[in-house]
């Protein structure tokens, strides 16, 4: 599957049909817009009970309504959710706990990039990282336990290629960039560094358990974030020349959706897919000691205990 060159546009490798989702259920992260959305409708279309997560309430019913209404599927519901609060983290995996008695599939597809001055998440950390990778890694976690009772079950967390640009890795002594020039860039970077590292090294942790755990990279994809990369008066001007070789978030789910549910990709766990194609990783994204390293410091900032999952 090649790549894309100049302004062609990116090949995605996708399924023909999505496998029957009928009694199981999946919990998408981000489902109230673009990507994540595409995801959700797709997984309701194929019979899942599917459970919109969503800061946005109001925002989240109303695109729950929506699906219900052009899928025909009523099992669409709704999960307050908002990653850059630890409460709501937890409250949001409580309720999934409370009301489903399996979960088979989590897409974490939510993100954040921001612009400009640093900012900090309810708990004090940097949003990005806050966002990216300690909100999600805490609902995977406070998950495990359902998702290793409902194996065979997937995990896929949405990472990018940006990872690469994290160049020496994550600097475990200023985590959340406190010194020097915050720059937005390289912070996301390093969250998609931590989206892999911990992904390679949650699949370690739940070798055998039945839980395969990926990370996947959607494409450059036509969305309200990625036109906000461009919003600088040194780039700005050829936003629409580059866009022409962005997918759309339906062409970015179809990559998504494969590395979910394709029934070829069963008991494969710890890699990284880039639109829908097993990719290679660079040096950094294969580093086990800091995955190691990670797995712990995530614990710490997140307030995890042996009794919080398995």
């Amino acid at each position: 599957m090649s790549r894309h060159a100049g302004n062609r546009p990116q090949r995605v490798e996708g399924l023909a049909d999505l496998p029957d989702m009928g009694g199981q259920v999946a919990l998408v992260t981000g489902a109230s817009d673009g990507v994540g959305q595409v995801v959700a409708r797709r997984l309701a279309e194929s019979g899942a009970v599917t459970l919109i997560a969503a800061r946005n309430q109001a925002k989240g019913y109303r695109v729950r309504d929506e699906i219900r209404k052009a899928t025909g599927n009523d099992t669409v519901d709704v999960v307050e959710l908002d990653l850059a609060n630890l409460t709501s983290v937890r409250g949001a995996a409580a309720t999934v706990l409370e009301r489903w008695d399996q979960l088979d599939l989590l897409v974490c597809v939510a993100g954040y990039l921001g612009h400009g001055a640093r900012t900090e998440t309810a708990d004090g950390f940097e949003t990005t990282l806050g966002v990216n990778h300690l909100g999600h890694a805490l609902l995977a976690r406070l998950l495990e336990d359902r998702m290793r009772a409902s194996a065979p079950s997937r995990i896929l967390f949405v990472a990018s290629e940006a990872y690469r640009r994290a160049k020496g890795g994550l600097d475990f002594d200023d985590l959340m960039m406190t010194k020097g020039t915050f720059q937005p860039m390289l912070a996301y970077s390093r969250s998609k560094l931590a989206n892999i590292l911990y992904t390679r090294e949650f699949a370690r942790r739940l070798e055998g358990s039945g839980v395969d755990v990926n990370a996947a990279h959607p494409g450059m994809v036509d969305t309200p974030m990625m036109k906000a990369m461009f919003d600088h008066p040194v780039v700005r001007n050829v936003y629409p020349l580059v866009r022409r070789a962005f997918i759309s978030p339906d062409d970015a789910a179809a990559g998504l959706l494969r590395v979910a549910l394709d029934p070829a990709l069963a008991n494969t766990s710890g890699r990284f897919y880039d639109r829908g194609v097993l990719t290679e990783l660079g040096a950094t994204a294969l580093d086990g000691d800091a995955g190691r390293r990670l797995w712990s410091v995530t614990d710490e900032l997140v307030g995890l205990s042996a009794g919080d999952h398995a």
